[in-house]
């Protein structure tokens, strides 16, 4: 029997979207009260985690760990589809790094080393393994059957305007606003990607690398960004036009066994 994540792949993929929106909402609400020394990045920390939970906790729901490629063996002919998603991993590093100041209680001082550490464990492996299980894990796999092109859109867009909780969060609306210019692309590009690789793992490390050496950008000259936009762009072409074609090939697979489904051969 199907579940409804499977009956309702468009309307249960929109209502999580929804779902991780109020979340943020419900934590900043809750926690704020309850814990008034903890900083915005201290709840943002925690809805982290909540994120993680509620991830694993889908995946275990639907008995999916093979299904979104946990447990398969990567595709190393399609590594080659992730030259320009390391490039961006790099940008910080020819640009400048530097550990940024991250406080979680009010008035906390803590040495850098420690804040690497909180960055690289609490924010970066969090945001890896929840967003890469859930959009191109989970939702990336229900709505495949309507077409990977459509499938690898819609989990880009949602994947881009949930970051509306750094909003929630107190973050600048501008920030946010950029981030879904560059989300969104690259996220049609992973997309593609995951299909190509049979496995998520990669796309986890490379999630893990990426939100580390951007954390730790020292600044963001006009050369970074420019940078950040061409590979942003690259991607997306690259994942648009890989979707496309498998779309094409999937349809004359279909028109193909609708074919031999109706010319029988003839029994001499």
């Amino acid at each position: 029997m199907q579940s409804i994540v499977e009956r309702r792949p468009v309307a249960v993929t929109l209502g999580i979207g929804a779902g991780i929106v109020a979340l943020a909402v419900f934590s900043r609400l809750v926690l704020e009260p309850l814990f008034p020394q903890l900083t915005q990045s201290g709840i943002g920390l925690v809805l982290n985690w909540l994120f993680v939970a509620f991830s694993i906790g889908l995946v275990a729901w639907l008995g999916w760990w093979g299904k979104i490629r946990l447990t398969a063996r990567v595709n190393r002919r399609a590594l080659v589809y992730l030259l320009p998603f390391a490039a961006i991993v790099f940008l910080p590093v020819v640009f400048g790094m530097a550990v940024p100041e991250v406080s979680l209680v009010e008035g906390e001082i803590r040495p850098a080393w420690l804040t690497v550490v909180l960055i690289v464990v609490g924010v970066a492996l969090g945001a890896a393994i929840s967003e890469e299980l859930l959009y191109r894990g989970v939702l990336l796999r229900v709505l495949e059957p309507r077409g990977r092109l459509f499938a690898g859109v819609l989990t880009a867009t949602l994947f881009g305007l949930t970051h509306v909780s750094q909003i929630i969060l107190g973050g600048p609306a501008v920030e946010w606003l950029v981030s879904i210019i560059l989300i969104i692309p690259m996220g049609i590009g992973l997309a593609a990607v995951a299909f190509r690789l049979e496995s998520l793992w990669p796309l986890v490390v490379w999630h893990l690398a990426v939100d580390v050496t951007a954390l730790h950008a020292a600044s963001m000259p006009t050369g970074y960004i420019v940078a950040l936009v061409a590979l942003t762009i690259i991607s997306g072409v690259m994942g648009i036009w890989l979707l496309r074609k498998d779309d094409q090939v999937a349809r004359l697979a279909t028109a193909h066994d609708a074919v031999d489904t109706v010319v029988q051969p003839k029994i001499l």
